[in-house]
């Protein structure tokens, strides 16, 4: 049995993948979920479509030098979900590792709240990362949920 659990937890795909879901003039909702193989997580965050963007275009291009790294949130808050995403490069030849975390969090008036978090990191390649925010900057300006940006761990 404990043998069948540990073949699940391999196959499972290691990725994070954000989708939009609903918006407002003011709020841009989106799916976000992601597993290393063995931490999952999946919540639905409030963002905008320009914070989605602005994360796209640092992902197009994302490294550009050995010292390049980067942090995005849709901002940690202890009230509401959030996703958040730091990369660095770990060698000379791009391989990036990132660093995520998926906060799915629910608020009741008369209840405590229940707030489910994973944390993990994936390790990509460089044209994987590029292709990640080309997919975000199709998410970012597409009707909603007409696309879903995906970046897998690199093997």
């Amino acid at each position: 049995d404990r043998r069948q659990r540990q073949m699940c937890i391999r196959d499972r795909e290691s990725n994070v993948v954000i989708s939009s879901i609903w918006e407002d003039e003011s709020l841009f909702e989106v799916k976000v979920s992601g597993s290393n193989g063995k931490f999952t997580g999946e919540a639905t965050c409030y963002t905008n479509r320009e914070n989605i963007l602005e994360l796209a275009e640092i992902l197009e291009v994302f490294p550009q030098k050995l010292s390049d790294s980067f942090n995005f949130s849709t901002g940690k808050n202890d009230g509401i979900s959030y996703f958040s995403i730091s990369g660095f490069r770990t060698d000379g030849s791009g391989h990036i590792l990132l660093a995520i975390e998926i906060a799915h969090i629910v608020s009741f008036t008369n209840a405590r709240t229940q707030n489910y978090k994973a944390s993990f990191d994936l390790r990509a390649e460089p044209e994987g990362v590029n292709q990640f925010g080309r997919q975000l900057r199709k998410v970012a300006c597409e009707p909603l949920g007409k696309t879903e940006a995906v970046l897998n761990n690199a093997t």
